[in-house]
């Protein structure tokens, strides 16, 4: 449970979990199994929503609640794993804004996990520049886009359309059908975008593309440029 705030300052808190494989660890006495044996990773499911929702049943009665915004995200699936270039499946994952001030509101567009320190900021009412590519998820957007990395192979998809990017080899382009991936005719411009997410972050490191700035705001920015 988190304490309550020592000063007015804003508070910025990390907390990670983390559960690698069968057998799965928690504490016992706290649920009814799902299944035996106790190590199952149905059962670590169970205990982690119930953890969770003792959590934020104490956050919402406490003072910090309505000035709090609450982020819940995964990184993948309990594993990821198969003979496909990339698992899609295997990458659909929660993400959850959660406080006081933060309206109900389902998003059903493709979004991924570099979205949501962009929509943070967002939410906060955070004035800032910075090199993030991620999306701010409280606006609109033609298509959907997410970004998976699995094993060296990575894949950007917009909407049901991938790019997979492999070393030493050129990126091939696929369809998601939902449960598979089926070759597609090649997609230059989507290629395109693939390439300059994958790259932008360790190019604008190596080159000094970006650096601190003074915003207009109350706080410091960084300022991303690409050539």
């Amino acid at each position: 449970m988190l304490a309550e705030p020592q000063s007015d300052q804003p508070q910025f808190i990390f907390a990670f979990t983390s559960t690698n494989h069968e057998p799965f660890d928690y504490p016992e006495g706290r649920i009814e199994h799902f299944a035996e044996p106790a190590g199952r990773v149905e059962n670590a499911v169970k205990y982690a929503d119930w953890a969770l929702g003792q959590f934020f049943e104490k956050a919402q009665s406490a003072d910090y609640w309505d000035d709090t915004l609450f982020l819940v995200v995964a990184d993948h699936n309990s594993r990821v794993y198969g003979d496909s270039l990339v698992p899609v499946e295997r990458f659909r994952i929660p993400a959850l804004f959660l406080g006081g001030p933060v309206p109900a509101k389902i998003q059903t567009q493709v979004a991924s996990q570099l979205d949501l320190p962009v929509t943070a900021l967002s939410m906060l009412g955070v004035p800032s520049v910075h090199p993030m590519v991620g999306r701010d998820l409280t606006e609109s957007y033609d298509a959907g886009r997410a970004i998976m990395q699995f094993r060296d192979n990575q894949a950007f998809m917009e909407d049901h359309e991938l790019v997979v990017l492999r070393p030493d080899l050129a990126p091939t382009t696929w369809r998601w059908t939902g449960t598979t991936l089926i070759p597609a005719p090649d997609n230059p411009l989507l290629t395109k975008r693939a390439l300059a997410h994958a790259t932008w972050a360790q190019h604008a490191y190596t080159t000094k593309k970006y650096g601190p700035i003074e915003s207009t705001g109350a706080i410091p920015a960084m300022i991303g440029t690409a050539n």
